[in-house]
């Protein structure tokens, strides 16, 4: 599958909707006094994941690439997973700031 240049496998895809899901249930779990301090630390930690997805995607990659799916997925998908988690987690704790006004 290509997605915005980026050649990221299934299987990549397949494990940031699970993410997702995970984050959804997350979010509706939490109880309603800690939405402001959940959501402002879901932010930072994507906000991270976003600025460093390269250099994650490649340390990843680097470690762990004689793994059969860290061959298959490649650096580029690595990178790719991580900038879809940071961007999950960075909408998620958006999310939880508007709801705790």
């Amino acid at each position: 599958m290509r997605i915005n240049g980026i050649n990221a496998p299934i299987s990549v895809v397949i494990i940031l909707v699970f993410i997702c899901a995970a984050i959804g249930w997350l979010l509706f779990e939490v109880p309603s006094d800690s939405y402001g301090f959940l959501g402002t630390c879901l932010v930072i930690i994507g906000t991270f994941n976003i600025l460093l997805h390269k250099r994650f995607g490649r340390q990843i990659f680097e470690w762990a690439h004689h793994i059969d799916f860290w061959e298959k997925v490649g650096k580029d998908g690595a990178q790719f997973l991580y900038l879809g988690i940071g961007v999950i987690l960075t909408a998620a704790g958006v999310f939880l700031l508007i709801k705790s006004l």
